[in-house]
């Protein structure tokens, strides 16, 4: 569960990376402990249900055994980088993300789009400049920076939703590898963000 990465730094083209269909194939999933109810189609390429289905935190695998992943997250607390002690999220989290940048962060493809109504910044975070261990957040209070946080690596992309929720952050993202990103997977976790619906 360690960590997420951004999409390929390759794509340097202004505009999104839109997916086609308008829905995804799949079956409809809802969640059960998550402090955002909500319910969303989960693509075949997904092993479902996820695991965990946890307060804070909601994970998929990819069917095939890749290391790419879908993560939905409502982080407690984060690491900034260079702190060893977490602080409490900020309340602007988008200028707190892309502030990241002066940490050798590069947001690339950077759309805003709508999730059930809801304004979100959608966008790809990759890093060369080392690991940023625990600077996206943590599900769990008390979370080791390393093993049970989340944070831009050097070996992954990113491809990233920022979604204002009420009080809340809900950060939503596709993992991929940096050294050759997954395109498909990135199309079809956009497409997975359209059905996401709030309850």
């Amino acid at each position: 569960m360690l960590v997420m990465a951004g999409c390929s730094s390759a794509a340097s083209t202004s505009g999104p990376a839109t997916a086609s269909p308008s829905s995804p194939t799949g079956q409809t999933y809802a969640s059960k402990a998550f402090v955002v109810p909500l319910t969303l189609t989960v693509d075949a390429s997904l092993k479902s249900p996820p695991n965990p289905d946890s307060r804070n935190l909601l994970s998929w695998d990819a069917a095939d055994g890749s290391s790419n992943k879908v993560r939905f997250l409502v982080p407690v607390n984060l690491y900034p980088p260079g702190n060893a002690v977490p602080e409490a999220v900020p309340k602007d989290y988008l200028a707190y993300l892309q502030g990241l940048t002066s940490q050798g962060v590069k947001l690339s493809n950077v759309t805003k789009v709508t999730v059930d109504g809801h304004p979100a910044t959608l966008m790809t975070a990759t890093t060369s400049s080392g690991n940023l261990d625990g600077s996206l957040g943590c599900p769990v209070v008390g979370a080791d920076q390393g093993e049970g946080c989340f944070g831009v690596q050097p070996d992954l992309s990113l491809r990233i939703a920022v979604i204002p929720v009420g009080d809340s952050t809900l950060l939503a993202w596709a993992r991929t590898s940096k050294a050759s990103p997954d395109a498909a997977f990135v199309v079809m976790f956009e497409t997975v963000l359209k059905s996401v619906r709030f309850r």
